[in-house]
């Protein structure tokens, strides 16, 4: 009877054993399944990240490239123009003045300086027609003619108002009007104290 009893004991025992390794295999391959799986899955993201990765570089690259080349451009381009105004600007600086012209305009400094406007304006026109017609550039020629337009225009406006006093003081003298021709002729003098022909007919009055 115990032997029995011993006998059963042992089968339950030995089929309780068989299911706790079929348990056992069972949640071992299902473990290994689940390991295979998620390896599976990130070879195959970091595959597909790598790809990613791998192509990104080159479209920075790619941009990268075309902004280099386009500053290379601009760079270029801004030194080829600062070289040229630099080249301008030393040819300008290196014109050679015609000896004439620089003493057309010392006379005519000088003639305005004493008051000798109708001299001055004569000398500054031909200062003017010597810069027109040499072969400066354009430039320096209007340099050099705005260096002296102010008096110039100075000693024509003077010039050009005591004439037209000296010219009514004429035609009043022959009208015989003495005391107006007079006082036109102190205008005169008054704009233009050097003024030969206006100093002349005063002082046959």
């Amino acid at each position: 009877m115990s032997n029995l009893i011993y006998n059963l004991s042992n089968k339950k025992n030995s089929s309780k054993n068989k299911k706790e390794t079929f348990t056992s295999i069972l949640s071992m391959f299902l473990i290994l399944t689940l390991i295979f799986t998620f390896v599976l899955t990130i070879i195959f993201f970091t595959g597909g990240c790598k790809k990613k990765v791998q192509e990104l570089p080159e479209e920075v690259i790619s941009a990268e490239t075309a902004t280099e080349q386009a500053t290379e451009k601009s760079t270029e381009s801004i030194a080829e123009s600062a070289s040229e105004s630099a080249s301008e600007s030393a040819t300008e600086s290196t014109e050679e003045i015609p000896e004439e012209i620089l003493e057309f305009i010392e006379k005519a400094d000088k003639y305005y300086l004493n008051g000798d406007y109708g001299l001055a304006r004569s000398t500054y026109r031909k200062a003017e027609i010597a810069i027109n017609n040499s072969e400066l550039s354009d430039d320096t020629k209007q340099e050099l003619i705005d260096s002296f337009y102010l008096k110039y225009k100075k000693s024509k406006d003077i010039v050009d108002s005591a004439s037209m006093h000296y010219g009514n003081a004429m035609q009043l003298i022959y009208e015989t009007r003495y005391k107006e021709a007079k006082k036109e002729l102190e205008s005169a003098l008054a704009l233009y104290p050097k003024y030969a022909e206006a100093i002349e007919a005063y002082e046959n009055l």
